[in-house]
């Protein structure tokens, strides 16, 4: 713990110093702004000479004092400032604090430290007059440099006077409760500020060759001191920390630590009672609740007292234990159905199976006898009659549906309607393709049914499938009585619910909700028509290879 508040401290040191030196760059920007201005060069320079124009010397005087003026506003950290003709005379003096002018001796050693120096900025303490100290005399800081102009030309030289608070308000941290030392070295090597005695001060300029952070014992208190440089500036600050204030905090914080320690076992024990009363009264009987479940009673609930999260819990257990029980019923349901309605599909075979063998005997009669046209009528509505006994799911080809497709034709116009021209185009290679069952059949049979119902003549029914975007496309169109615009919305909206009386949109609507729930949306069917211009229907579906097994149907 020691260690860890050894480095913040240093930290702390090292963070007033960079704070000290945006003081002391705003001292220096001050300096050389009035080092610079020429009027005040040109002030000083006339100075050395008696005036012979008192009027002009005073007026150009209030103005070099009115320019410092206004840059002492933007620095208020600066009390005062003095400014020495070459003849080492005050010729100008502007001020804003009740600090005077520095004593004799230390103006005297100010100067003596800016010999070596052009231009460059030198730090020390002074003792200035001052008019609300009790005893007329003020520790102050003093910053002085020579004052060249652009060309290097020394014209004078400049005092700056500011209160120690520059410095004691940025170290304030350090020095909290008094327990703490701090010493500040101007880049000379001389100390600037410092809150120790003077023996203590003594003590630490011994020490500024020494390793740092070190513990350093005064007046009996043992001290840990950091030591930090200010690159290029020059400024060096050494800060102290008292062990025992350290060893304070260190108790104060285990303390802390220890009484939140053990208020958080009290806590926690009170919250650990409280849950688990909370807890396990529902938690035992969600666990009674699934042990009757596994044994097979789904008619079992839980009790929910609660509307928390075991609540939610609870109902959601219930919910699933009856939804459980009513698939479980319903499976049981569906399977018997399931069963009733096989036999039934198997009854409902039976007697079309012997129907289509009865047929197919009739052919051979009428054939042998020499009745070819019956025979071949016959044998259209036996082929029929057999494609239509497999299985919707089965896939068929276009070859296939065209071929039932003019069995179809044959039937209807030998039997009902009379002639008729009809017109099927396929190329050779599309034959195999692969489709849905009984998909061309339904919009044939309307073709017949509605289209052609008022027409005894020059009737055409054209049947096309080509390949296009990588799709099947089917057409079937005729030159029948069409659709009005209402019944054509019937057909082609889904949401749509044609009048029980009529009964055009069942086999259009069963042939698109087949290729929909197969094929998928991108395959469809679409409808166009309008009245006395006949109807073309358009199929898309996808191209399918492949060949399809074969299931030979029994003579019975």
């Amino acid at each position: 713990m020691e260690d860890e508040i050894s480095k913040q401290f240093s930290i702390a040191n090292e963070q007033a110093l960079a704070r000290l030196e945006m003081s002391f760059q705003e001292i220096n920007r001050v300096s050389q702004s009035i080092i610079l201005n020429p009027y005040i060069e040109l002030f000083l320079r006339e100075n050395i000479v008696p005036a012979s124009d008192y009027y002009n010397q005073f007026k150009n005087r209030k103005y070099v004092e009115e320019q410092l003026n206004m840059l002492l506003v933007d620095a208020p950290s600066i009390r005062s400032v003095f400014l020495y003709n070459e003849k080492g005379e005050m010729t100008v003096l502007s001020k804003t604090g009740a600090s005077g002018e520095p004593g004799t001796d230390d103006l005297t050693k100010m100067m003596e430290k800016l010999k070596p120096y052009r231009g460059n900025m030198v730090w020390g303490r002074a003792e200035a007059a001052s008019t609300i100290d009790p005893d007329g005399r003020r520790t102050v800081l003093v910053a002085a440099r020579r004052m060249l102009n652009e060309k290097l030309i020394p014209y004078g030289t400049m005092v700056m006077v500011m209160e120690e608070s520059l410095v004691s308000k940025v170290l304030r941290d350090l020095t909290e409760n008094g327990s703490g030392k701090v010493l500040l070295l101007e880049p000379m090597g001389g100390m600037l500020y410092s809150n120790t005695d003077q023996s203590e001060m003594e003590q630490l300029l011994q020490l500024t060759e020494a390793n740092y952070p070190r513990y350093v014992k005064m007046n009996g208190i043992t001290y840990l001191f950091v030591r930090h440089e200010l690159i290029p500036a020059g400024f060096t600050l050494y800060g102290g920390a008292s062990l025992q204030e350290i060893q304070r905090k260190n108790k104060d914080i285990i303390q802390v630590l220890a009484f939140a320690g053990i208020g958080v076992i009290l806590l926690s024990a009170l919250l650990i009672t409280i849950s688990t009363r909370t807890l396990l009264t529902p938690l035992a009987h969600l666990m009674q609740g699934l042990r009757m479940l596994r044994s097979g009673d789904f008619t079992v609930r839980v009790r929910v007292d609660s509307g928390d999260e075991l609540g939610y819990i609870g109902d959601s257990f219930n919910s699933m234990a009856e939804q459980v029980n009513e698939l479980i019923n319903k499976v049981y349901l569906a399977q018997i159905n399931q069963r009733e309605s096989e036999l039934k599909a198997i009854q409902a075979q039976l007697n079309p199976h012997y129907l289509h063998n009865l047929f197919n005997e009739l052919y051979w009669k009428l054939y042998s006898n020499d009745q070819e046209e019956a025979a071949l009528l016959i044998n259209a509505i036996s082929e029929m009659l057999k494609y239509s006994l497999k299985s919707v799911q089965t896939d068929s080809t276009l070859g296939e549906e065209l071929h039932q497709i003019r069995n179809y034709i044959k039937i209807q116009t030998e039997l009902f309607t009379g002639e008729i021209e009809s017109i099927i185009q396929a190329e050779e290679s599309l034959l195999n393709l692969r489709m849905m069952r009984s998909l061309l059949l339904p919009v044939v049979e309307n073709v017949f049914v509605h289209a052609f119902r008022d027409m005894d003549k020059d009737r055409v029914l054209r049947i096309k499938a080509f390949l296009l975007n990588e799709a099947l496309h089917i057409e079937v169109a005729d030159n029948g009585c069409g659709m009005d615009k209402e019944t054509l919305r019937s057909l082609t909206e889904a949401e749509a619910v044609l009048p029980d009386s009529n009964k055009t949109g069942i086999g259009y609507n069963s042939v698109l909700r087949r290729i929909q729930l197969v094929y998928g949306p991108a395959y469809g069917v679409e409808i166009t028509s309008s009245n006395g211009k006949g109807t073309v229907v358009h199929m898309t579906l996808p191209i399918k290879y492949g060949t399809l097994e074969s299931h030979e149907e029994g003579n019975g």
